[in-house]
């Protein structure tokens, strides 16, 4: 038994390194390539993984029908899915990028940002926020863009099972200036940051397998991580829900939308499932209007 263990784990080692390497690799070329002839790339390996991934692919152009009943057309369906694979390819592109990446370049791509006064008004206010935002556009220049902006910002990232790749994506993050704190170690460090009149930024759309709350979401129930609302609720914070949708190359707008703040009612539990039904909510009417912009290949749906 030890020896088929240890055995397993040298697979698993050298499995996490060459991993590794590839990404190291593709990393290193698309940051020496000139920005655009990388997005053409991005874009070559998005219709390639729309092919590859029939999985993903079937799962994400089920949940458009299942979205959209009797709304939009299987002709409809299969160009947002295809739109979809080529965002999320250009958005990890740039995400590889973001090292070389200077603070004036992110502000001069973003042709608009709605809703910056709600920043200021919460950060006016002395309690930090909980900036929460969806798998939208380049979720991952979100944070980049505040912190070009100068405003005080934490990122609460998850942690890879490959240990070198997540030291990877976390040297792409710093990048940035922003401050870090792993989901494991969450608790005392987002608090803190929070009571220093920081805003903790957090993409919460995904399906969580415990300690979620079931919100109505896109007309279904959708277990949603309660962190974000539960931050705020304990320390008294607001909520700001924001995104950063792709317009075209380089180009993006930037929206965020007016605070959610714990109701301070006597039950907890129910101030936090209204403040996650809240942007949940928001997200959707996001998700409406620009369906090509979400990142449609996750399970959203489990309770179902």
């Amino acid at each position: 038994m030890g020896t088929r263990t240890n055995l397993s784990r040298k697979m698993m080692k050298i499995s996490h390194g060459l991993e590794f390497v590839a990404l190291w690799s593709l990393t290193k070329t698309v940051q020496v390539l000139p920005g655009r002839v990388a997005d053409l790339i991005a874009v070559g390996i998005g219709k390639l993984a729309y092919f590859i991934l029939a999985s993903r692919r079937r799962i994400a152009q089920e949940n458009l029908r299942r979205a959209f009943p009797n709304e939009i057309s299987e002709q409809e369906i299969t160009k947002i899915v295809r739109t979809v694979f080529i965002n999320v390819a250009r958005t990890t592109i740039e995400f590889a990028r973001q090292p070389i990446m200077k603070p004036d370049e992110i502000l001069k791509s973003t042709i608009s940002h709605i809703g910056v006064e709600y920043l200021d008004r919460v950060l006016s206010e002395g309690k930090g926020a909980m900036l929460v935002t969806g798998h939208v556009g380049n979720w991952e220049l979100l944070g980049g863009w505040l912190a070009a902006k100068g405003y005080p910002v934490d990122f609460l990232v998850g942690h890879q099972h490959n240990e070198l790749v997540n030291e990877l994506f976390l040297t792409f993050r710093r990048s940035f200036g922003a401050g870090i704190i792993p989901i494991g170690v969450a608790a005392r460090h987002v608090i803190k940051s929070l009571r220093a009149n920081r805003m903790v930024v957090v993409a919460s759309d995904q399906h969580s397998a415990s300690g979620g709350v079931a919100v109505n979401f896109m007309g279904r129930p959708a277990s949603t991580p309660k962190g974000p609302a539960a931050f705020a609720v304990k320390v008294g914070s607001p909520l700001i829900f924001g995104y950063l949708a792709r317009e075209k190359y380089n180009c993006y707008r930037v929206e965020f939308f007016p605070p959610i703040y714990p109701a301070g009612s006597d039950n907890a539990e129910n101030d936090i499932f209204l403040m996650t039904q809240a942007y949940a909510a928001i997200l959707e009417s996001i998700i409406r209007k620009r369906p090509d912009q979400w990142m449609w290949t996750h399970r959203r749906w489990k309770l179902d």
